[in-house]
């Protein structure tokens, strides 16, 4: 998947588009977007530590990101109905249904072009960040720490660690019996210490880790890979036999705006809806969402799997 930057930045470009000032302006709520920006991301950090063997978590979000991903967006929406437009958890769920929008037009790309070996996939992620960063923002990542970006507090946003639970609970039920709204919040909690952890501008955190966090910190230089695919060479689904593609990031980075702020646009009508169109504006919201996988962007009705890469990539 793109990774944290590359998320609140596709996100903010949503809210520029459509005006969304209010969310803008205000720097702990922009945060709290661009925390929702994240997605289901932020579980994966949940007890990253080598020694810290409860992984439940990190295995509810690869079931997130594969299933049930459609009526886990809509719950979501449905939650934070009557709420203000400023309110954090309705803010924070525009953000995450960002992150859907952005994985399921680019991921596929990520998977095929960094293969299966061990670390490889967070080491594509992040240079990626820091080639659209560079671009967009005209900053550089090594020097500048993204968990300041994504911070509000200790907390997760008011109204969210109930509404996580609650709807993971409904959907996974299998996976979530030892799961409690604290685990959300820790999860929270681990990403921002990771991240700190990975800001090394000096390379000293990597030498004191034996070089064990190389792959989630961002450099200084990149090698010569063309992470971003920018000489259009042809690619492949990773879950599609021969499905080819000569699609750039940049080539999927506008379709996926537009694919954003269409939902965007309908989850808005749909929270600010009047009665009389309550069950059209939730078969809008229905339809913008779809039910497709944040990994494959197919349906998660398929049940696809990822299982071609080019790892000559490397």
């Amino acid at each position: 998947m793109p990774n944290i930057w590359a998320h609140l930045i596709f996100g903010q470009e949503v809210l520029q588009e459509l005006q969304l000032n209010h969310i803008l302006e205000q720097p702990k709520l922009l945060n709290t977007f661009n925390l929702g920006c994240q997605g289901p991301d932020f579980l994966f950090y949940h007890n990253f530590w080598p020694w810290q063997r409860d992984k439940k978590m990190n295995k509810l979000g690869s079931a997130m990101h594969s299933t049930e991903c459609g009526p886990n967006l809509v719950e979501m929406v449905h939650a934070v109905q009557g709420k203000r437009m400023d309110d954090p958890a309705l803010v924070y769920v525009l953000g995450f249904l960002m992150h859907h929008v952005l994985d399921r037009n680019m991921h596929p790309y990520v998977f095929y072009r960094s293969g299966f070996k061990k670390w490889d996939h967070q080491h594509f992620e992040v240079a990626m960040d820091t080639l659209i960063v560079k671009r967009k923002l005209n900053l550089e990542t090594w020097k500048t720490p993204v968990w300041k970006q994504v911070y509000i507090g200790d907390q997760m946003p008011v109204g969210t660690l109930p509404m996580l639970n609650r709807i993971a609970q409904q959907l996974y039920p299998e996976l979530t019996s030892e799961v409690q709204e604290t685990d959300w919040n820790k999860a929270y909690q681990d990403m921002i210490q990771a991240q700190k952890i990975f800001h090394d501008p000096s390379g000293i955190k990597r030498i004191l880790t034996f070089n064990q966090i190389e792959p989630m910190v961002f450099k200084r230089i990149l090698t010569h890979h063309d992470y971003l695919n920018e000489a259009r060479k042809e690619w492949f689904h990773p879950a599609l036999e021969n499905q080819s593609y000569t699609s750039s990031v940049w080539d999927m980075w506008n379709p996926a705006l537009t694919d954003g702020i269409t939902v965007m646009r309908v989850a808005l009508n749909f929270l600010q809806e009047n009665k009389q169109q309550k069950e059209k504006d939730d078969q809008d919201l229905q339809a913008a969402i779809g039910n497709l996988s944040y990994e494959t962007g197919l349906s998660c009705e398929e049940g696809l799997e990822i299982k071609y890469a080019d790892p000559s990539f490397w």
